[in-house]
């Protein structure tokens, strides 16, 4: 005789959950607003700036070669160009879609195919030339050169014979 007094409470309960899931299937759009994210974070540096200080980075990668350097950091290379750390950490992430390591064995490697292409550095053996353009280890430099040219430095001196 008890169950008979909370069917109506029990009906009405599946009423409201029933209503109330119906009303966040409809509205989703509403509760789940679908904020397009910005394409950039220009608070950190706006557009025009940023790609000043790319070309600033560029410039003087190639005139001082700071990447020959086995020590270099992204703190040193940021008080060389005057400017912050995370400020040219975000113009490196931004442009070239690596972080700074990857960046900076970018240019190590082309600096290894330059040297290896020319022919007064003939004598020299493949990782005199790397720890010469900065790589710190065999491993680094071969990882890095695979990442970058999709060979093996062997593979890329062999099919580049001088």
């Amino acid at each position: 005789m008890e169950l008979i007094y909370y069917y109506p409470i029990m009906v009405l309960l599946a009423v409201i959950l029933y209503y109330l899931s119906l009303r966040i299937v409809i509205y989703t759009q509403f509760l789940f607003v679908n904020k397009e994210t910005p394409s950039r974070k220009t608070f950190i540096l706006e557009e025009q700036a940023s790609k000043h200080l790319l070309d600033k980075l560029t410039l003087f990668m190639n005139e001082e070669k700071p990447f020959l350097d086995g020590d270099v950091s992204l703190i040193t290379l940021a008080n060389s160009l005057d400017v912050n750390p995370k400020v040219l950490s975000f113009v490196i992430n931004e442009h070239s879609n690596k972080n700074f390591n990857d960046y900076i064995n970018d240019w190590r490697v082309e600096e290894v195919k330059k040297r290896l292409n020319d022919k007064a550095y003939m004598h020299y053996k493949m990782l005199s030339i790397a720890f010469d353009c900065g790589f710190n280890s065999k491993s680094t430099f071969n990882l890095a050169f695979k990442k970058a040219t999709g060979l093996s430095p062997s593979q890329y001196k062999n099919s580049n014979t001088y």
